[in-house]
């Protein structure tokens, strides 16, 4: 079989470099091969024929590329009268390196990784999503039985979080902002404190919440009166409860003029021995009092997918592992969430979020950059491939390669972000999702996407 050339715009690798680079045919003189510039022995310039690999192996140090000759050309074949260069050739460097064209790595793709993979990373960059996820994940596992509300020490303070963390997933589905200076509750073991569970926001109009579960009722508290009503309200407003000064200001005019919708939010709740499975809200007036004797309203959650059930299964699978439960409980872990650094992190990325979705430019914008990263990368992925596959006028090399990566891209991208997540919301909830998520991501994207590559052109 007779050998072929090397296409202009192909990839590099160097056996002692960190990355793949492609070569720019400059030696050409204008003349092309079926439509192509072909690479030359004269085409290994650094800079101009043939970028750095980034770090070098042998130097330790970024890559200082000084060629000596590509080692196998046809001798009879020139252009520009210089030599042509086969396709298994090798350009030698002096600092050791060999490097060689690697048609595997998909074009158009400078880390082998697929947009689409890169999408499905960036949303969990997304801390609204990330809290969502945390809270859900709990939630799942509680219904679930693997998670019980009472500790061996009969600390009930499981079933408080629970119930807060039931009414922040409600609301949060059905279009309101939260606004609260606090960070949403995602450890199941958070110690109580006194304070407003559910503050929010919503076309204009303002209300307040007590998360409840089970027996648990509305107190009359000592220093602010009874919960939910108008001097327990201001007397929070007035300790920092809220954390935009705008809403701050909004929910004390509604709290002060009547306006402000106070609700208990109940999560399995008992009422003289007969259960109310699921959430419900009971209305309550300016003085803490019900506006209802016994009615309640029947809150329901949005029904999730088949797909949705499927996820949340692997997840809480992964997460209650031996291994993952072991990383959760041990001191390192313990250690990173009690630290003042991570507490930090978290409180910055809540108050980013919340900024988000005060501003309507950013809120908007998020929402398109959001999820729509996904489908800007099938398309970018999707472009690629139609380029290649005119490029080869069918489903050649290159084609396969592109669409190989493309998938496995997105597959390895997927779960990886999910492995990762788990493991860093077992480290520290909040920031070690994030950090997890978009690790996992980009490692898992790059490793599908090469062997998605190599598997496609194995197939076919």
């Amino acid at each position: 079989m007779s050998k072929k050339y090397i296409p202009d715009k192909s990839w590099l690798t160097c056996d002692k470099g960190q990355l793949p680079t492609q070569i720019s045919v400059t030696h050409d003189n204008n003349s092309k091969l079926y439509g192509e510039k072909m690479v030359s022995e004269a085409d290994m310039v650094p800079g101009e024929n043939i970028k750095p690999f980034g770090r070098c192996s042998v130097t330790g140090g970024p890559c200082k590329f000084d060629p000596l000759y590509w080692d196998k050309c046809n001798q009879g074949v020139k252009v520009n009268s210089f030599k042509m260069v086969f396709e298994d050739a090798n350009l030698l460097c002096k600092a050791g390196g060999k490097i060689k064209v690697d048609f595997t790595v998909p074009q158009g793709s400078y880390f082998d990784f697929g947009f689409t993979g890169l999408g499905l990373t960036a949303q969990w960059a997304n801390y609204k999503g990330v809290i969502d996820y945390n809270q859900r994940g709990v939630i799942y596992d509680v219904k679930n039985g693997l998670i019980s509300l009472t500790t061996e020490t009969g600390n009930h303070a499981r079933k408080g979080n629970y119930g807060e963390m039931n009414d922040n997933v409600y609301h949060r589905e059905n279009g309101w902002r939260d606004i609260r200076e606090e960070h949403p509750v995602i450890d199941i073991d958070k110690p109580t404190a006194s304070g407003i569970d559910g503050a929010y926001e919503k076309s204009g109009v303002m209300r307040t919440t007590d998360g409840k579960y089970g027996t648990a009722r509305i107190e009359n508290t000592v220093r602010n009166g009874k919960e939910l009503s108008e001097s327990w309200v201001e007397n929070h407003l007035d300790r920092g409860a809220i954390a935009n000064p705008a809403d701050e200001q909004a929910m004390r005019t509604a709290n002060q003029n009547g306006t402000l919708e106070r609700e208990v939010i109940y999560t399995d709740k008992n009422e003289k021995g007969v259960i109310r499975e699921g959430l419900s809200s009971e209305t309550h007036t300016s003085t803490g009092a019900k506006a209802t004797r016994g009615q309640f309203e029947t809150l329901e959650m949005k029904p999730q997918s088949m797909a949705s059930r499927m996820i949340n299964s692997a997840r809480s699978s992964l997460r209650n592992s031996r291994p993952i439960k072991a990383l959760a409980a041990s001191n390192f872990a313990k250690g990173v969430q009690e630290s003042s650094a991570a507490i930090r992190a978290n409180k910055a990325l809540w108050k980013g979020a919340q900024f988000m979705e005060s501003t309507p430019v950013l809120k908007t914008t998020g929402k398109v950059v959001g999820r729509g990263l996904i489908v800007v990368g099938i398309a970018i992925d999707a472009a690629f491939i139609y380029k290649a596959y005119n490029e080869e006028g069918g489903f050649g090399d290159k084609t396969q390669q592109a669409t190989g990566s493309a998938i496995g891209g997105a597959a390895g991208a997927w779960a990886g972000a999910e492995i990762g997540a788990v493991i860093g919301t077992a480290i520290c909830p909040g920031i070690g999702t994030v950090i997890g998520g978009v690790v996992g991501g980009i490692i898992g994207g790059l490793a599908g996407s090469s062997a998605g590559s190599k598997l496609v052109d194995w197939l076919f």
